[in-house]
């Protein structure tokens, strides 16, 4: 005869009975599917905040991306406007030593 331990069909019997099928209260047929269910629409759940979580974070890093070009733009702007600034004082500073030349060279 086989000698099997004691615990050892224990353990086995324990599984068996924890299965929520045989624990389950709702006798009605389908109710494992609609059990799968309500586990879909929970999973689901998990998988929306996951993705809201990543949406929010991108628009996050896009948000300071912008502001990060925005000021780079902001700057570029004001370096042209000095250079054009620049552009017309050194104009101005030809035209008067152009004068000045033509001036001299009359005399």
């Amino acid at each position: 005869m086989l000698r099997i331990p004691r615990n050892i069909l224990i353990q086995q019997t324990t599984r068996i009975l924890n299965c929520p099928r045989f624990l389950s209260t709702d006798p009605t047929a389908g109710s494992i599917n609609a059990a799968h269910d309500k586990f879909a629409e929970r999973e689901q759940a998990f998988e929306n905040a996951y993705f809201r979580k990543q949406d929010e974070e991108l628009l996050k890093k896009l948000r300071r991306q912008y502001d990060s070009l925005e000021m780079k733009s902001n700057e570029i702007e004001r370096e042209q406007k000095w250079i054009e600034e620049e552009i017309q004082r050194l104009e101005k500073q030809r035209e008067k030593l152009m004068k000045v030349s033509f001036k001299s060279v009359r005399q």
